[in-house]
């Protein structure tokens, strides 16, 4: 059977328990945003992070995930969220995911199979994050550079302004 098949059935089999996991896991990232959002959010979060990636893996489509993924990492940017706090996300998602096949009563090379395509989905998302998560942080530095630059001019200007006044 296919690999990306019999994940597909495992993430099924374990949707539940696999979530409630890896939101139990998120609460107690500390100190972190995670541990201030409430258990619902984040299972609604963690679910539709799950749903994303069997659709990929249905559909073997990278460019819907992978621009799901663009879409979280400008969201976490803006949030203030820390590249390594999502990537310790992606982190528990990844381990909960290995439990998940590790455990499993499928042949030794069936859950070999299903490992690699497991880290080599999760090393796709990652990167895609990052890079996406690093273009957003630059222009933030370079929104921050041209607020004090302009601040400077306006206390300069206003300093030269107030010095001629002067009798």
């Amino acid at each position: 059977m296919n690999p990306k098949t019999e994940l597909i059935e495992e993430i099924s089999a374990h949707f539940d328990e696999m979530i409630i996991k890896i939101c139990n896991q998120l609460q107690k990232l500390s100190p972190s945003h995670y541990e201030n959002i409430d258990f619902e959010r984040h299972q609604e979060r963690e679910e539709d992070f799950i749903h994303k990636v069997e659709h990929y893996l249905k559909i073997n489509e990278p460019d819907d995930l992978l621009s799901y993924v663009r879409y979280l990492a400008e969201k976490r940017s803006n949030e203030g969220y820390t590249l390594e706090e999502v990537q310790q996300a992606f982190d528990i998602i990844e381990k909960e995911l290995w439990r998940v096949i590790t455990e499993s009563s499928r042949e030794h090379k069936d859950m070999i199979n299903m490992l690699r395509v497991c880290r080599d989905l999760f090393a796709r998302v990652r990167n895609e994050f990052a890079r996406t998560y690093l273009k957003e942080q630059l222009k933030l530095q370079k929104r921050m550079n041209e607020l004090k630059e302009r601040f400077y001019i306006y206390r300069h200007d206003r300093k030269d302004r107030s010095e001629n006044n002067e009798p």
